[in-house]
């Protein structure tokens, strides 16, 4: 047993504090807790109805995001995809793309109205409409002929409940039939796309409904009818009976009780957000009072657990706190020499007048103190020029424990910044560019003893040297600092070659005032992002910059911005080069050039955007380097401006060259298929492909060498030199036939192409046969 006033305090503390923190704890959660499990599991029911329905709703817009993306497909056309030919093949392939990138269907398939023998275009194959619903796909309770009705009159999207049906006359489904008419929301309709929905899909996204309760779940369209239906540990007859209340209860929405075959239900029901279907849910309530009992037995049953706990613990930590400082009594007495200590006295009491005569090693340790090294002396000069030191008090305090002497009358702080940083980290190992920047540290130091004395140390950041120069009465002149940093920027270009831009703050006869030459001396070396590298810069040198006539590079932006979306190399190169130059000529602050440069890069990043185009890994990289703060000169980010934007030029132009063959592929196709009407025009024809008149005869005419018009009349007039060669029909006759309606106006035209009448060219090509 141990005899110890301290051991007795630490136990009887222990002990306290689990008491009044089980009691706390209990009542307030005895108090709150069975009323607040019974809420949150119905706020956790409403969650998982709310995500269910969510989820659904969600899988229904990108149906008819689908559906939209099928009408404007140029392969899924009608024209397209009846031809009987490549074209159905064609479609099916599409289909079968649209199929891949979504698992929530099993098929989508198409159907086109008033195009003769109907057919169904699915993404596993072409098939006429009595095979379909006979051995593809056989409904139970819908035929071919319901379904020609129903698409003939759809105008909206509309679902079919979950049915079954046989596939292959083999395989048994359950599936739910989703039909949106295309396009979506036009007046009328060409076609109807149907999405089969197996009912496993909606199954899986209802499994936090219903995970460990039993209840049932339905989804009901706007007449009420069920669309899904889902049962656990629910017989199908109460499921009934409990979807008459639902209906009963139809447009209010949110949580009610009903009572069936002697048992409480909670029903929760929902409105969608998209379209006028219900989602509900009912639970029976015996399920949650019997968590609550349970939970309450499980809640007592802690209690006295976790105050039995609370005891042991208690004990065991009194023990463990006291131990130790046992042990260091026993030791601070061996230490000392004062006696034995009594174990029944206070530990803490004893220690606290050992420790009172640590206070007479005072003095030495402050000896340690001052004769610390160069590490004290570089954190003192980052807390000077941070301006952490505020007061005279606080900095003489501060230097008398480091070697920093600042003895001399005037101070300034010179910032040294390694130029191509990038290049010097990359091409040096850790070690070689810490021995390189603590030779230029010293370097500095040995040419700053002519006027006076310097110290430096690397800033926190890695980018830059900062050095504090302490200057001798009569060398407070800016020239003399001005020398003092070309000597040290000659000397490492030529024994180091590495080139820097140092950057000089004012000079100063406060000690108070090294942080605000600091900040000079800070803003002084950003100017090496608008006048390069190699340089030195001092605060006192730079002007106010001539900002009265500066005018904002807004037509060099447009004219980048045009040319990036055109694929213009010339234009975006001279567009860059422009928008810099105008900075440079503009003499502006180097806060509004680099401004400038960031609207620079945010509008060529903008169009990117705007283009959606994919990039690779490396012009993704070269699109992190182009942020201002990273460009160390404004050179390096024109140069990176450029770079990229002529790239991106390069891929808008293969993308154009790639999509103008489609359209003009498609455009050829579409007129030998009507050059021989008559009616056939220009305006009839960009109408078709939705362009302007202008654009489609100036596109064919880059594409092809040749006029729209021009092609047309060279189809009609090889079919009616076919016809002349082949035939007896008349003249007027083979005009018609090949579009013409003026037979003057045809002979003209014939002559100046072939040389001769139509006549004079039968009877030339008929004897030179014979």
């Amino acid at each position: 047993m141990i005899r110890s006033q301290r051991f007795h305090h630490f136990l009887f503390s222990y002990i306290l504090v689990v008491v009044l923190l089980l009691v706390a704890v209990s009542s307030v959660v005895h108090r709150s807790f069975f009323e607040t499990l019974r809420s949150e599991v119905e706020e956790s029911t409403v969650a998982s109805l709310a995500q269910f329905r969510d989820a659904v709703d969600l899988r229904v817009q990108e149906m008819n995001r689908l559906a939209s993306q099928l009408s404007a497909n140029p392969q899924l056309m009608p024209y397209t995809a009846t031809d009987g030919g490549y074209g159905s093949l064609q479609a099916v392939a599409e289909l079968e793309q649209y199929l891949s990138t979504n698992l929530f269907f099993s098929d989508v398939v198409l159907y086109y109205k008033k195009t003769g023998v109907p057919k169904l275009y699915a993404a596993s194959g072409t098939y006429d409409m009595n095979l379909f619903f006979e051995d593809i796909y056989r409904y139970r309770n819908w035929s071919s002929s319901e379904f020609i009705r129903t698409a003939d009159t759809l105008s909206a999207p509309f679902m079919r409940p979950v049915e079954p049906l046989s596939f292959n006359r083999v395989a048994e489904q359950r599936v739910a039939t989703y039909m949106a008419p295309i396009p979506l929301n036009a007046e009328v309709p060409y076609g109807v796309a149907l999405f089969l929905i197996r009912e496993e899909s909606l199954a899986s996204l209802a499994k936090g409904v219903l995970t460990k309760s039993s209840g049932i779940l339905f989804i009901l369209n706007q007449k009420g009818e069920v669309i899904f239906r889902q049962e656990n540990g629910v017989s199908e007859q109460t499921g009934d009976r409990l979807l008459g209340e639902i209906r009963k209860i139809n447009g209010q929405y949110g949580i009610g009780q009903v009572s069936t075959n002697g048992r409480e239900f909670s029903l929760l029901t929902q409105q969608s957000g998209l379209q006028d279907w219900s989602y509900a849910v009912a639970l029976p309530n015996d399920q949650w009072m019997g968590k609550v009992s349970n939970i309450r037995g499980i809640f007592n049953t802690t209690v006295v657990v976790v105050f039995l706990i609370g005891i042991a613990m208690a004990i065991g930590f009194s023990i463990q706190h006291y131990r130790p400082l046992s042990r260091l009594a026993q030791i601070v007495s061996s230490q000392y020499r004062s006696g034995l200590f009594h174990k029944s006295g206070d530990e803490i009491d004893y220690i606290s007048r050992a420790v009172g005569q640590l206070a007479e090693e005072k003095e030495s340790l402050q000896h340690r103190l001052r004769s610390q090294s160069r590490a004290l002396s570089e954190q003192i000069l980052i807390s000077l020029i941070k301006g952490r030191l505020k007061t005279k008090a606080e900095i003489d305090d501060m230097l008398q424990f480091s070697n920093l002497s600042l003895d001399k009358p005037y101070y300034a702080v010179m910032l040294l910044r390694i130029d191509d940083y990038a290049s010097f980290r990359k091409q040096n190992s850790g070690r070689m560019q810490e021995l390189l920047t603590y030779g230029l540290i010293k370097a500095v130091e040995e040419l700053s003893l002519e006027a006076g004395s310097g110290f430096g140390t690397e800033m926190l950041d890695g980018h830059g040297i900062v050095f504090l120069v302490s200057l001798n009465e009569g060398f407070d002149d800016p020239e003399v600092l001005r020398e003092l940093a070309e000597k040290a920027r000659s000397f490492f270009k030529q024994y180091f070659r590495l080139t820097v831009s140092i950057g000089l703050g004012g000079i100063y006869d406060d000690v108070a005032s090294i942080s605000r030459s600091y900040v000079e001396a800070t803003h002084a070396s950003r100017h090496r992002f608008v006048q390069g590298c190699d340089r030195v810069f001092s605060f006192d040198e730079i002007g106010p910059s001539q900002t009265s006539d500066y005018v904002y590079p807004v037509e060099w932006i447009d004219q980048l911005v045009k040319g990036i979306k055109q694929g213009n190399v010339s234009q975006v190169e001279q567009a860059v080069r422009g928008a810099f130059s105008h900075i440079t000529e503009a003499n502006v602050s180097v806060e509004a050039a680099e401004c400038i440069c960031f609207d620079i890069v945010n509008s060529t990043i903008k169009t990117l955007i705007e283009l959606e185009l994919e990039l690779d890994d490396r012009l993704d990289e070269t699109l992190q380097q182009l942020f201002v703060p990273r460009c160390e000169t404004m050179d390096e980010l024109e140069h990176l401006v450029v770079g990229i934007c002529l790239k991106v030029c390069k891929y808008v132009t293969k993308q154009k060259e790639s999509k103008n063959v489609v359209l003009l592929e498609t455009m050829k196709a579409y007129i030998e298929r009507k050059y021989m009407d008559h009616s056939l025009d220009l305006e009839t024809i960009a109408g078709k492909f939705g362009l302007s008149g202008s654009y489609a005869t100036r596109f064919f005419k880059d594409q092809t060498g040749c006029s729209l018009m021009r092609y047309i009349d060279s189809l009609r007039m090889e079919e009616a030199k076919r016809l002349l060669k082949t035939t007896e029909l008349a003249l007027k006759e083979i005009m018609e036939e090949v579009g013409y309606v003026d037979i003057t106006n045809f002979i003209r035209k014939f002559k100046k192409v072939e040389g001769v009448t139509p006549i004079q060219y039968r009877n030339l090509t008929r004897s030179s046969t014979v």
